[in-house]
Parts: structure tokens; sequence; C-alpha cells
């Protein structure tokens, strides 16, 4: 009986050390990239550079088909590698929060890129549960972008 009880508290402390372990593990694990494909990257580069005003950063390949961008922790990539643009679903976003979204809302206009809200109605502001209102709107691939004033 004593050999059976010390075997099991062996296992229970070994199991609990493993799980210890993994759950630091997790913790350990952040964000680095989202990586973007791209029909022209020069186009790409512009818009996330310009228009939505993103911090561009050194990238090591020196090749003319990558662009790296700070977006707060991570990072952007995009890399010039897609042979068509396509429809995309709204779906998967990448989204970015503005202090002023109605200010956002006039330079979508006066560039005359089409938004919508959540629910496809053109040149609308979703207001969500939460307070925070959004709106939606597509790269140059057709990628969707979602705006919002939680800053």
């Amino acid at each position: 009986m004593k050999y059976f009880i010390a075997t099991l508290l062996f296992l229970v402390s070994y199991t609990s050390t493993l799980y210890a372990q993994d759950q630091q593990t997790q913790l350990q694990t952040k964000s680095n990239h989202i990586a973007v494909s791209v029909t022209n990257l020069e186009e790409s580069e512009e818009f996330y550079r310009d228009f939505l005003g993103l911090k561009q950063i050194d990238e090591p390949f020196n090749d003319g088909l990558h662009a790296w961008f700070d977006i707060g922790g991570t990072q952007l990539h995009l890399i010039e590698s897609a042979d068509e643009r396509r429809e995309r679903s709204i779906n998967n976003h990448l989204c970015f929060s503005t202090a002023d979204l109605e200010s956002f809302v006039e330079t979508l206009r006066s560039n005359n890129i089409e938004f919508r809200n959540w629910a496809g109605d053109p040149n609308e502001i979703t207001l969500r549960p939460d307070g925070i209102s959004q709106i939606y709107f597509k790269d140059p691939d057709g990628f969707w972008i979602e705006m919002n004033d939680d800053f």
C-alpha cells in the first residue's frame, strides 16, 4: 500500500509539473506578424503607409517583394505573390482603431473609397452593443479592413 500511495503521489506531482510547464509555454506565446499576399506591392505599400498611416519598418529581404509595418506590438508583412485579386469574406479582416472615426470617414469619402457597416449598408456606421462605432472598407487587393473608435 505504501508503494501504491508513493507511486500515486509521484504521478500526481509529475502530471502537475507537466501541466504547469504547458501553462508556462502558453503564457510565453505572443503575436509576431500577420502576412498578407498582395498583387502589387507598391500600391499596397502606399495604401498602408500613406493612407492608413502605418509605420513602415525595415525588412531583411530587400528584394522588392516585401514591405513590413509596425501595427502596435506585432507586424504586418505585405508580400507580393498573389496572381490575381479576388472577392474576400468580410469575416476575415484586419482591424485598426482611430481616435476620430468621423474624420477618418471623411478621408475615405474624399478619396472615393467605399465603406459600409457590418450589415452591408453603404456609407453607414455600425454601433456595436458595447458602444464602439465601426466601419469596413477594402484595401487595394480586396482585403477587408475594419476601422473603429476603440482607441
